[in-house]
């Protein structure tokens, strides 16, 4: 009897365990989060859905906006949240590792992970992809976290050696009565022939360079207001560019649902359909945001057009401050691929950098800034600056 007894116990025990993990699943099917919500969401009792936390959200946002640019470590960050006084759901200090997990996590741009695989949630998303995806590129940039060194060198971990890939470090040198700062390759894969470049030198380099993309504040606004000027028009013909949009957005839902019926027919491992269907959803979420900004805002290249203006009036104040610092901040976001070779520091600006950098005849020879393009090649706006 006791061993009948028993049997019976972990039947029950099983069955309520398999009922559990088919409840768990199908919550998450369904679009909701069936677990504790991360920081910057609560959990609602009555709905047992999820809801955005009025009061941390904005701070969670700004984690995301402070990464993007590039300026702050993890370490930064945490002292931050510390400073601000948020905290997890749970009342804990928020850690460096906490930090991390928030920046990778896709909850925050509508999305779920569970067991390796990605669903569309329900909840209200608290920052756009193309933010999160900017955090994910700085931080694989960034590597792991450095401790805050003694000294500033403000272009250390900027380039890369041309000749052996090694990183550049920094060196004092003394001569002519005085202390000289230069840039030279590790060497740690053996002899390299790269000689090394003074900062002074590199400093003058990197300003010519800033010079030929900077834009000054009054020819700035000139910009600004054509951009506005050209906002009307554009409204008008993003109403066709919507209509393509959601083609494409009714292309990838096909494609969903073909992979999902190939993974039933078992021809697709779980890690297979799981890899396949994140890259599907990442493109509908794009394309879902585009949608909401050619609906909201009437047109997608206008506020890339704004900030990359801005960004070259940026150009102009970083000469004008000397910021060193920031300096490397900005050709980080504006380019890759940074190399020292011959002593001569190189990199590859990115689109449309790359095509305001290029040299320009004569003073008065306008300024012309590159295509936004928003869909088809019909739909394009270009802007030019007279005087320049």
């Amino acid at each position: 009897m006791l061993n009948i007894a028993f049997g019976q116990s972990k039947y029950f025990v099983d069955n309520l365990r398999e009922n559990v993990k088919r409840g768990l699943r199908q919550k998450i099917r369904n679009g909701v989060w069936p677990s504790w919500a991360p920081v910057g969401y609560l959990n609602h009792a009555k709905t047992r859905g999820i809801d955005v936390d009025t009061e941390k959200a904005p701070k969670v946002k700004k984690i995301f906006e402070m990464y993007a640019t590039g300026e702050h470590s993890l370490h930064a960050l945490a002292n931050w949240c510390e400073k601000k006084k948020l905290l997890t759901n749970a009342g804990n200090k928020i850690s460096l590792s906490n930090v991390q997990h928030i920046l990778q996590n896709p909850f925050y741009v509508g999305l779920m992970r569970y067991k390796g695989e990605i669903f569309e949630g329900t909840h209200e998303p608290l920052i756009s992809k193309k933010l999160f995806d900017k955090c994910q590129e700085v931080m694989a940039k960034r590597g792991k976290v450095r401790p805050d060194r003694k000294h500033n060198f403000p272009f250390l971990g900027l380039m890369k050696c041309a000749s052996c890939g090694c990183s550049i470090t920094v060196q004092y040198a003394k001569g002519n009565g005085g202390i000289y700062t230069y840039y030279r390759c590790t060497k740690k894969r053996g002899a390299c022939q790269e000689k090394y470049l003074g900062e002074n030198q590199l400093l003058e380099q990197i300003k010519n360079f800033l010079q030929k993309v900077s834009l000054s504040s009054q020819d700035t606004e000139k910009v600004l207001a054509a951009l506005d000027t050209e906002e009307t028009q554009a409204k008008e013909q993003a109403q066709s560019e919507v209509i393509n949009l959601k083609t494409q957005l009714a292309q990838i839902e096909m494609k969903l649902q073909k992979l999902l019926d190939v993974y039933l027919e078992d021809a697709l491992t779980q890690k297979e359909y799981a890899a396949k269907k994140e890259i599907l959803i990442s493109q509908k979420v794009e394309l879902n945001e585009k949608i909401t900004d050619f609906e909201q805002k009437g047109l997608s290249w206008l506020e890339p057009a704004r900030e990359f203006v801005k960004s070259l009036n940026q150009a102009a104040k970083l000469l004008a401050s000397e910021n060193l610092s920031e300096m490397t901040t900005f050709l980080k976001n504006i380019g890759s691929n940074h190399i020292l070779r011959n002593r001569e520091f190189l990199f590859a600006p990115k689109n449309p950098y790359d095509l305001v950098a290029e040299p320009r005849h004569g003073r008065g020879e306008a300024l012309t800034f590159p295509t936004w393009c928003s869909g088809p090649e019909s739909n394009r706006h270009d802007l030019a600056v007279n005087g320049f």
